[in-house]
């Protein structure tokens, strides 16, 4: 009788075949060859018996499957394997594979489920512990391994937790720097003072990136206590790994307390975001931290990939919030390579910094040194322009030309720009009742704007290439570069000409065209439309089409064309754009009780900020909100109920209408009757008698006031204030009272001219603005009518 022979699934018929080969003697015959056979076999082997295990019904053929996998470092075809299985086997096996998968949450829960074993299960248990920051839980797993290879880990692992304060000190050379560098009586504007901040930076012949930092700050009040309490050292995982050398607090008598694994986390920085994932920060928590103690740390990032495989860009800003004792940064990089050196806000460098750096040159490398002592805080002022403008700073940028920028960004994004069957469908469907190009361009920028979150990822922090537009389209989420490429791409869809612009904010350095250097912190976009180049910013999800925010106004950009890149500079919208009205009209009741409507319609930046609010606030809060507002125009005022119009709307003006009910509007003085002061003036940027930074206004804005008040029967206006206009370089006040039948209507315009206040100008400004207070103080007063 023939026996019936088994039947080979074809995926491994060829590799079966392809082992006959081998074993028939194909090769060279060399040891080589022979390892590389052994492999092949094990490896076919390995296929073949997990077939013929699952095609066998059973926990047992489960449980060999699952240790197959688990022997061959496939955890997680082992854990679900495994899973479900009570063989104490298969729950050991289970718990190692969902740790050595990264699933620390189900391992934790097999590790609870079955807490006993030997010392390589427990030692992974306490592992398990430390990876969810459970250090007592840890502490206890561990003290349990007694014998073997895995107690002496166990007790790394104990040493690492548990650092405390023991018989160390700090070294001779700190203890003298603590007691040299002086206190609060020295430094009465300060909450803490660096003793130093020791940076380098290395780039190798191979193109990484090696950055070493080592600072030390002294405590002096709570205020400092709370900023160092806890460092924060970011990296992207993708290209970078952080190797913390070690972190310490100093008491101030000289006994050291060690930071162990318990004070250490290292966490996504947008957990919810798996797109971001890379994007990571290592926190380092200061334990028994007081006034004067010292914080010291020291620590170095690896970078396995440079800009464009080869070029760097740094920016050293010398001054701190807080005074810098020492400070040293040095740059080492291959000779045969240039890096350009642009020294920014000299001006502010009234300390003798030499910003210029010591050079040292051999055949293998050139560095550049630069040491500073006894650098002094920056003092907030009110309303002073960002650090990257006060701040005198080096930048360095190995790259010779903007061109060079171009072709590295254009690289990695341009192919990103893709629709798909989704998006050109989705485009489509926008376009149904769109005639013009701007009804084109603002149907598709009100859609990516409103549905696609962002996630507030600045440039770079997690890689400078942006996903696929399909991705960020089917995710419904992206960072700033991510949405840019999204909008572009719709929009060209659309048949639009539009391109990603990469723009440096109003919070760092703008660009140069003089000097290229990366260093953007956003990206936007550009549409080309009959009227011109609008810039659009998609992350700012209640900014209305055609308008911007003020981080992204009057700032240089690279645009990128498909034949090329090109500088250009976003708009700085006038007054009249961001536009405050708010109108007012007061009807008289008994006493000296009102009603009132107000109305107020927000333009621009005020619109943005008013739709904002309203779309994240409770009505509750509102509705508080409100009624606090209202309090200021009448004594108990309460609330009737309030309306809102424009808001979901990004084509249309946010208009929020209330109406309340108020007692004592009309204030009694004898016979006479004072109504609330109606004209306003903020002095509140002139209280210091000098400044040493200009002031800076957000934007150009407009506000004008409206109020109309019905006078009381039998009441006749005995004083009305004379209407007035002040004009200055900076604002323009107009403020006009009239009478209008039984009403009083009052006027007021104020319009912020200039966005800057230069400080030699600020006496100026500050006696217009006193001139300007002292007329707005007067007051309405009313009488009776003779009868």
């Amino acid at each position: 009788m023939a026996k019936k022979s088994r039947t080979i699934p074809p995926v491994f018929s060829a590799a079966c075949a392809a082992l006959i080969l081998f074993s028939a003697g194909c090769g060279d015959g060399s040891p080589i060859s022979e390892a590389r056979n052994y492999v092949y076999r094990s490896d076919v082997f390995y296929k073949r018996a997990a077939v013929i295990y699952r095609s066998i019904k059973g926990p047992q053929a489960r449980l060999e499957l699952g240790s197959l996998y688990f022997s061959r470092g496939e955890y997680e075809q082992a854990s679900a394997e495994l899973s479900g299985l009570d063989f104490p086997e298969a729950q050991r096996m289970l718990a190692m594979s969902y740790f050595r998968s990264g699933d620390f949450t189900g391992a934790l829960e097999i590790f609870k489920k079955n807490p006993g074993g030997d010392g390589e299960y427990l030692y992974y248990y306490g592992r398990t512990c430390e990876k969810l920051n459970l250090f007592d839980d840890a502490l206890s797993v561990y003290r349990k391994i007694k014998s073997g290879k895995f107690s002496a880990l166990a007790s790394e692992r104990i040493e690492s937790i548990v650092k405390s304060s023991g018989p160390g000190t700090a070294g001779g050379e700190m203890r003298a720097l603590i007691s040299s560098s002086g206190g609060q009586a020295e430094y009465p504007e300060a909450g803490a003072l660096i003793l130093f901040a020791r940076e380098s930076v290395e780039i190798t012949p191979d193109n990484r990136e090696v950055s070493d930092c080592h600072y030390a700050v002294k405590i002096l009040n709570q205020r400092g206590k709370e900023d160092f309490s806890e460092a924060k050292i970011e990296y992207d995982s993708t290209y970078e790994k952080v190797e913390l050398g070690f972190a310490r607090v100093i008491k101030p008598d000289g006994s050291m307390v060690e930071v162990g694994g318990r004070h250490l986390r290292d966490v996504s920085k947008y957990l919810n975001f798996p797109l971001y994932s890379n994007a990571r920060v290592l926190i380092i928590s200061f334990p028994e931290l007081g006034e004067g103690a010292v914080i010291e740390y020291k620590f170095r990032i690896v970078r396995s990939e440079l800009l464009a495989g080869k070029e760097f860009v740094f920016h050293y800003p010398v001054q701190s919030s807080e005074p810098i004792l020492n400070a040293d940064f040095s740059l080492r990089f291959p000779s045969g390579r240039e890096a350009g050196i642009k020294l920014l806000n000299e001006k502010f460098n009234d300390f003798g910094a030499r910003l210029a750096p010591s050079v040292e040159r051999d055949k293998d490398f050139t560095v550049y040194r630069w040491s500073f002592r006894s650098v002094p805080q920056i003092i907030p002022e009110p309303q002073m322009p960002p650090a990257a403008e006060i701040n005198p700073s080096i930048l360095i940028s190995s790259f010779s030309s903007w061109r060079d920028i171009y072709d590295w960004w254009d690289s990695l994004s341009r192919d990103k720009i893709a629709s798909d069957g989704p998006v050109r469908r989705k485009v489509k469907e926008l376009l149904h009742k769109c005639r013009s190009e701007e009804e084109r361009a603002r149907a598709i920028y009100n859609y990516c704007a409103g549905q696609i979150r962002y996630v507030a990822v600045e440039y770079g922090r997690a890689g400078y290439e942006p996903h696929n537009a399909g991705d960020i389209f089917r995710n419904k989420y992206g960072d700033c570069k991510d949405q840019a490429v999204l909008l572009v791409t719709m929009l060209r869809e659309a048949g639009l000409k539009a391109w990603p612009v990469l723009i440096p904010t109003q919070d760092t350095y703008n660009l140069n065209p003089d000097f290229p250097a990366v260093i953007f912190d956003h990206c936007i976009a550009a549409v080309e439309l009959s009227g011109g180049l609008v810039f659009m910013d998609p992350t700012a999800e209640t900014c209305s089409f055609g308008d911007l925010p003020t981080g992204d106004q009057a700032r240089r950009v690279l645009i990128f064309r498909p034949e090329g890149y090109e500088i250009a500079e976003t708009p700085l919208f006038p007054p009249g754009h961001n536009l405050l009205v708010q109108e007012l009209k007061i009807f008289p009741q008994k006493q000296y009780a009102i009603s009132a409507l107000r109305k107020v319609t927000a333009g621009g930046v005020y619109g943005q900020g008013q739709r904002y609010w309203l779309q994240y606030t409770q009505p509750d809060m509102i509705k508080q909100s409100l009624t606090q507002r209202i309090q200021e125009i009448a004594v108990g005022a309460e609330l009737e109920g309030y309306d809102i119009s424009g808001l979901a709307n990004l084509d249309l003006p946010v208009v929020l209408s209330y109406s309340f009910r108020g007692g004592d509007y009309f204030i009694p003085a004898g016979d006479l009757r004072i109504l609330p002061g109606m004209a306003y003036a903020d002095t509140s940027l002139t209280a210091r008698e000098k400044r040493i930074y200009d002031i800076e206004f957000d934007m150009l804005d407009r506000r004008e006031s409206v109020q109309e008040i019905v006078l009381p029967a039998g009441w006749k206006i005995r004083y009305l204030p004379g209407s007035f206009s002040e004009e200055s370089p900076w604002l323009r006040v107009d403020v006009e009272y009239s009478v209008k039948g039984n009403s009083l209507v009052f006027r007021q315009r104020t319009e912020i001219k200039r966005r800057r206040i230069s400080a030699a100008e600020y006496e100026n400004f500050r006696e217009f603005s006193r001139r300007l207070a002292l007329k707005t103080k007067e007051r309405v007063v009313l009488e009776k009518e003779k009868r």
